[in-house]
């Protein structure tokens, strides 16, 4: 991801040109290590338990992309959180899900930030530190190899 390096000396460049970053189900996990994620085309599988006295029960909610429905969170001009939202297809575990800040329950959408998930990543630790304040998510991707965004700076 040498991207941000070598257009250091060439900030106009990145302005106008998206970044795709793909965010593995092993990204996900270190930020939410009660859950599991799976992909597949356009559908993201969010896995975990939930507690029901002494026992235990599995839930697998399910949601579907919507492209470019995404949303962007600033204070004092700084970057403070970014997601997406995901089409309920299977409101299973949704209750669970609410208790977590990062899921919000939106008419037929989950509101999802993903921007912990970002922070945990590989490719936001290479990011110069000028930048990290004036990301901005565009659109997102479910692929079978995990989630792509689609950022710029700006």
């Amino acid at each position: 991801m040498g991207i941000f390096i070598e257009d250091l000396l060439h900030f106009g460049n990145l302005i106008n040109n998206e970044i795709e970053v793909i965010l593995s189900s092993e990204d996900f996990k270190k930020a939410f290590m009660n859950l599991d994620f799976e992909f597949t085309d356009g559908v993201m599988k969010i896995k975990g338990k939930k507690r029901i006295l002494f026992l235990s029960k599995a839930f697998e909610f399910r949601g579907k992309e919507e492209t470019n429905k995404v949303y962007n969170s600033r204070k004092d001009e700084k970057l403070s959180d970014f997601g997406i939202y995901l089409k309920i297809l299977s409101p299973d575990g949704l209750d669970i899900l609410g208790k977590d800040r990062r899921f919000q329950e939106e008419g037929e959408y989950l509101k999802f930030s993903i921007f912990d998930v970002f922070k945990n990543s590989e490719i936001y630790q290479k990011i110069p530190k000028q930048f990290r304040d004036k990301l901005k998510l565009t659109k997102y991707k479910i692929k079978r190899n995990g989630l792509s965004i689609f950022l710029t700076v700006g």
